[in-house]
């Protein structure tokens, strides 16, 4: 995809994938590692979420392709896929760049903060 904009009927195919995929990740998570998983999910939008969407881009003029992103996935949650990888709702990306600004990248001419990971070595 790249040069091209994120299409909405991808990103919810590949969030059908993503789905099933997890669901068998959890279903053989206690086997595997000897213990129980925590909430792992990927949220689809809702009417709410897009509200915060629409808020989001007044407050700040955030990339086409996460406006695309956040219409079909308001967020996601899998601290146990590999050291955990989130997607903040858009309230919670809105909240931080009140709070925090855009986050300082070299050569980057905006660097809106929207995810994060676990961070695990």
């Amino acid at each position: 995809m790249h040069g091209e904009r994120l299409d909405a009927e991808w990103v919810r195919s590949r969030w059908k994938q993503a789905d099933t995929a997890l669901t068998k990740l959890m279903q053989s998570f206690l086997p595997t590692h000897g213990f129980p998983p925590g909430h792992n999910a990927v949220m689809l939008a809702t009417h709410d979420s897009h509200q915060a969407t629409g808020a989001f881009v007044d407050l700040t003029p955030i990339p086409s392709d996460l406006t695309t992103l956040y219409w079909v996935i308001s967020e996601a949650s899998l601290p146990d896929v590999d050291s955990g990888y989130f997607i903040h709702s858009p309230a919670t990306a809105a909240e931080h760049f009140r709070e925090y600004g855009l986050a300082p990248i070299k050569d980057e001419s905006i660097a809106l903060v929207f995810a994060s990971d676990g961070g695990a070595i």
